[in-house]
């Protein structure tokens, strides 16, 4: 039989009364237990996150992230299912029952309140503050944290319908909706006024909880750059309090442009110094040559006390007066008055120069000679180099003095720049320091504002008071089961036939037992008026006979019978019911036949046709050589006047059978029930049998076969049937366009 949908659809038909009453019975007791099924109320509520399009401070950044806009969601999804958030919530609706003094329909009904009253213990009921929920709350959360014993511990912690978190937690609905920043939130129980109370603040704690998470992330960042600023604002200071301290040290106003003016101001120096030195050499060396022309008395009077005095005055002079004018004074107050000193001083250099010219004119009166006119132009010469001379000495004295003080000074700025660059690089390093924790502060507090704008989450719909309940899923809980019954058995029957162990079929015949299938017999049950059994048997024994029949004209001796074996391995085969409907068939056809058996039923069999020799069983049988040994009585006269000998032998498992007989057999047929498995002890009595025979290898009589395998024999069932039966089977066989006649 071929595994199609046909041979599905008939094996289900088979166990039809199955399929219908295990369906029904399961449908029928979940009517049953769901009759008093309590009422179901569903109350939703709808939030505008802002996660993807809301307000946002941070003006560059528009561009959205899906992916970050995704995380945000499962992460506020989360959050509302978390279990600190639902404890919460049922510790909360706890305490506003608790505090009522008799039922609010809008908050609890009068059973459920009764219900509450009745398992609260005392202890928890003296905790209540009346009318003031959160400090009632507050109570039952300190009693619960005591320890892990006490009743709202485990009214919270095992299954109480209303208030745990395992039951609030699994009949609280989440579901964005779509792409937008709406998220609703759904929540069912039995009392309408708990639904609706349940969702409330289930909105409340957690839109608290996502703000607190959210603005104490942001909080801990811009406190963390506000302690780092102000540290960084000290360091700065400090830095910048250095430098000043060292400033007000060492005098200095502006390092870099003090060092440029010494700088100049020693270069411009260093000019004056060369011709101040300049003229000091060459009025030295002029000098000398004037003196060198006067005579030796006129040395002696230029060297008197008196001209010698005054020569000194004018040096200190000089010397004094370039010190007043060559001072690094800046003050106009001092300059003014050094001017003046100068003043006077030049007045008095005048007044030396002129009583040494005095003092000139004198000597030379005193030494008139001839030589009076070049006498006269070489003191005055004199004089004036002399003036010269002991003005630019003076000058280079005071430059000497300078320059000392320019060395000082360059020794004592030299240290002073290293020292200045390291700590103003260190002040620019605080400062840089501070610069970037200061963006960085900014950057927090615009995130932070940011933050609290996106997590400002808004309640747009709140949840509704259910005025009637869901509708019931009743029915639906009873055709379930009742699908799942006809699955259940429907799997359980296809599973038991694949996994079934007979033989059923010519094919699986064939495949166990290894030898070709000669013909098959159908199980004859109770007669029904749509199928033709009389029909199936005739075709069933033609079948046999037509295959005996050919055997007679594929032996050589045709003056001989031809002797057909049928044996079995084990008992109850049918092997006589097949033998009386073979002989049946053939004496009809007018063949004599013979039947030795050790089965002495009467076969009913009185056609002159049919001789039967009944013989016992016994050991004798191994030793029978010819079918002529049965006769021990003598009642068949002629052998060979028989066209046909079927030799029936008892099953070869549990009694002896003709080894040597069954050598010399023309045909042997194995009879077998198609309703029972082949066992490793039938596979070793045939493997036995076939060792003893010569002849060809036995065919097999598959006996009991379902009426349905008969197809594989007669085509289509000789059975009434419908139109709508007809066009079902065509259907399920995929048979649209066959015909019953070429036309």
């Amino acid at each position: 039989m071929k595994f199609n949908l046909l041979f599905f659809v008939r094996l289900l038909l088979r166990h039809v009364a199955l399929l219908i009453g295990v369906p029904v019975l399961l449908g029928g007791k979940v009517f049953y237990l769901t009759r008093n099924q309590p009422k179901v109320y569903n109350s939703k509520a709808r939030v505008y996150t802002g996660i993807a399009t809301g307000s946002n401070i941070e003006l560059e950044n528009t561009k959205i992230d899906f992916r970050a806009t995704n995380t945000a969601y499962d992460n506020l999804l989360n959050l509302i299912k978390a279990r600190t958030t639902i404890e919460i919530v049922g510790l909360k609706l706890f305490a506003q029952h608790m505090v009522l003094d008799s039922a609010d329909v809008k908050i609890i009904s009068q059973e459920k309140y009764a219900s509450l009253m009745e398992s609260v213990p005392e202890e928890v009921k003296q905790l209540v503050v009346p009318g003031d929920v959160l400090k009632t709350y507050e109570n039952f959360l300190e009693l619960k944290e005591s320890n892990h014993t006490n009743f709202i511990y485990q009214l919270i912690n095992l299954d109480h319908p209303d208030y745990s978190i395992e039951k609030i937690s699994g009949r609280v609905g989440l579901r964005r909706i779509s792409n937008s920043d709406f998220v609703d939130i759904e929540f069912e129980s039995e009392d309408a006024a708990i639904c609706q109370n349940t969702l409330l603040i289930l909105c409340e704690v957690f839109v608290q909880l996502n703000a607190d998470i959210k603005v104490n992330q942001s909080d801990a960042v811009v406190k963390y750059f506000e302690r780092q600023l102000a540290a960084s604002t000290v360091d700065l200071k400090g830095a910048e309090d250095e430098l000043l301290q060292f400033n007000q040290t060492n005098n200095i106003i502006n390092y870099y442009e003090q060092t440029k003016h010494i700088a100049a101001e020693k270069e411009e120096f260093e000019i004056k110094y060369l011709e101040v030195f300049r003229k000091f050499n060459a009025a030295k060396a002029v000098l000398g040559v004037l003196e060198s022309k006067l005579e030796a008395h006129e040395l002696k009077r230029l060297s008197s006390t008196r001209i010698m005095n005054l020569r000194k005055e004018l040096s200190t002079l000089s010397f004094e007066v370039s010190m007043l004018t060559l001072g690094m004074d800046k003050d106009s107050t001092v300059q003014l008055k050094k001017a003046k000193e100068a003043n006077d001083k030049m007045q008095r250099i005048a007044d030396i120069e002129s009583e040494l010219a005095q003092n000139i004119d004198t000597i030379y009166k005193t030494d008139y000679d001839t030589k009076s006119l070049a006498s006269t132009s070489v003191l005055s010469d004199w004089l004036a180099k002399t003036i010269e001379y002991e003005g630019t000495r003076a000058q280079l004295r005071v430059m000497d003095e300078k320059r000392e003080e320019f060395k000082k000074l360059y020794q004592e700025f030299s240290p002073l720049g290293a020292t200045m660059k390291r700590l103003e690089r260190k002040i620019d390093i605080a400062e840089r320091e501070y610069l970037s924790l200061l963006h960085s502060l900014g950057l927090a507090k615009l995130r932070q504002q940011n933050v609290e704008l996106k997590s400002n989450i808004k309640l747009t719909e709140a949840p509704f008071f259910p005025i009637s309940p869901k509708p019931s899923k009743r029915m639906l809980l009873v055709i379930v089961a009742a699908m799942a019954g006809f699955v259940l058995v429907a799997a359980t029957i296809l599973v038991l036939e694949f996994l079934d162990g007979n033989i059923n079929t010519a094919k699986r015949a064939e495949d166990k037992i290894e030898l070709k299938v000669s013909s098959i017999f159908p199980v004859i049950g109770a007669e029904s008026s749509k199928i033709d059994y009389a029909y199936l048997k005739n075709k069933a024994v033609n079948a046999i006979s037509r295959n005996i029949i050919l055997n007679q004209f594929k032996k050589d001796k045709t003056s001989t019978p031809v002797v057909n074996l049928l044996f079995s391995t084990q008992d109850r085969e049918g092997k006589t019911f097949i033998c009386r409907h073979l002989i049946s068939k053939l004496c009809e056809l007018d063949y004599q036949m013979l039947h030795i058996t050790y089965d002495e039923t009467d076969l009913g069999l009185t056609a002159d046709c049919y001789q039967k020799l009944v013989y016992p069983i016994s050991d004798k049988l191994y030793k029978l050589s010819t079918i002529h040994e049965f006769d021990e009585e003598g009642l068949v006269s002629d052998f060979n006047a028989f066209d046909f000998v079927i030799l029936e032998i008892p099953s070869i498992i549990k009694n002896p059978f003709p080894v040597k007989l069954a050598s010399a057999m023309d045909y042997t047929f194995l009879v077998t029930r198609a309703n029972r498995a082949w066992t490793q002890a039938d596979k070793n009595a045939l493997e036995l049998f076939n060792e003893a025979t010569t002849g060809p290898e036995p065919l097999i009589i598959l006996n009991g076969v379902k009426v349905l395998e008969m197809e594989t024999v007669v085509g289509d069932l000789p059975k009434k049937r419908s139109f709508v039966r007809r066009w079902i089977k065509k259907l399920v066989q995929f048979r649209f366009f066959t015909k019953t006649s070429v036309t």
